[in-house]
């Protein structure tokens, strides 16, 4: 009975251990991990990830990953409001990471970029633990879109399925529980002061993706790139798990016998995550535009100021 009892305790204390070390912060991950990457945030335009895959728009950065800009998207014909034949301007909306492991390069790259407002969607107690590096000339706007952090129940870590749709129900917890905390947020990027704007979540996938496709999708941009832009947040995942399974939260998962291709589902995104959140959109409100005007509070005058200040005829010399 005792040897029982011992090993029902051991069990426990390693599932107590666990449920304290492995968390979801905005959908994807962990603590952050030493950046032993340099670079992965991707090469600069045109240039080649592992796989030969020609990899645009990402900023080249050793100290974060997942740092792109999200301009140059063309609008399609007959949307946002008749704004066809537009294109999204490059060099004003960046979307990144984490910020608190930029080295000194990073910095002056930003710094030469011209940031104007760092955009934080991390919970409070994240930005505690892990503050940014600031950027010269920047300022820092914490708008968090949740409060807490979001375990991921030990349960569902043998069960890829249910990983993917417990990340799918994030995002909709994101849209309809949190539904406040897109207001700030969007009252932020109406104001033209504020650009470049970079706006960054700890891992930059999730809480970023939802936000930057709810921007692409108000001014106009079709779906299908949406999607596209969505999913480039896997452009580097070898890399990414690599260095994940080097730190203690990624060697735990895989010594109590989580797949390494399980923890594809914590550190990479799914086209059908930002699919479902859409779609519910549309099928709850019509549109984008209609679920940030009812929903989240936006005037049309906010969106119209988004709208003049984000899309210009291609082509256009700043």
């Amino acid at each position: 009975m005792r040897t029982v009892l011992t090993g029902t305790s051991f069990i426990v204390v390693l599932l107590i251990a666990l449920f304290g070390v492995v968390r979801i912060v905005g959908g994807r991950g962990v603590d952050p991990f030493a950046p032993r990457y340099g670079g992965l945030g991707g090469g600069g335009i045109e240039e080649r990830n592992p796989r030969g895959k020609s990899i645009e728009r990402f900023v080249p950065l050793e100290g974060t990953f997942n740092t792109r800009d999200i301009g140059g998207y063309a609008v399609a014909d007959g949307s946002a409001e008749g704004h066809g034949g537009l294109v999204v301007r490059s060099g004003l909306f960046y979307r990144s990471g984490h910020l608190s492991r930029l080295s000194d390069a990073d910095v002056s790259m930003l710094e030469g970029l011209g940031i104007s407002t760092v955009l934080d969607l991390r919970e409070v107690s994240r930005t505690e633990r892990y503050p940014n590096r600031h950027i010269p000339g920047s300022r820092t706007a914490h708008l968090p879109i949740y409060d807490d952090m979001k375990p991921l129940h030990f349960t569902i870590l043998l069960n890829r399925r249910a990983i993917s749709d417990r990340f799918r129900d994030f995002y909709i917890e994101y849209l309809e529980e949190w539904t406040h905390r897109f207001a700030p947020v969007f009252r932020l990027l109406a104001d033209e002061t504020a650009y470049p704007v970079l706006v960054h979540c700890t891992n930059g996938k999730d809480r970023v993706g939802v936000l930057t496709a709810l921007l692409l999708d108000l001014l106009g941009v079709p779906r299908e790139t949406i999607v596209a832009d969505f999913l480039l947040s896997n452009a580097y995942l070898d890399e990414v798990l690599d260095a994940f399974v080097e730190h203690e939260e990624g060697r735990l998962l895989l010594t109590i016998g989580v797949p390494r291709e399980h923890l594809n589902y914590l550190m990479g995104v799914e086209a059908e995550w930002i699919v479902f959140a859409l779609e519910h959109i549309d099928e709850t409100y019509g549109s984008v535009e209609q679920y940030l005007v009812s929903r989240v509070g936006m005037q049309q005058e906010s969106i119209d100021r988004v709208r003049a200040i984000l899309l210009d005829a291609p082509g256009r010399s700043e």
